[in-house]
């Protein structure tokens, strides 16, 4: 199960470093992030909303 599924309305701050990491590896480029971390780009765009990711 990947690492953003969680509780409803919980995501672990270990998907935040993922998110991070993909986002670096890709280089900024968010749906090639989302590819890489096997997700829809809008669904990473939702939880990028959360502080301190996206800006």
């Amino acid at each position: 199960m990947p690492i953003w599924h969680a509780a409803r309305g919980a995501i672990p701050a270990r998907s935040d470093q993922a998110i991070h990491a993909a986002l670096a590896a890709c280089r900024g480029n968010w749906a090639a992030a989302a590819r890489r971390l096997a997700m829809d780009p809008s669904n990473l765009h939702k939880l990028a909303r959360r502080p301190g990711i996206k800006r």
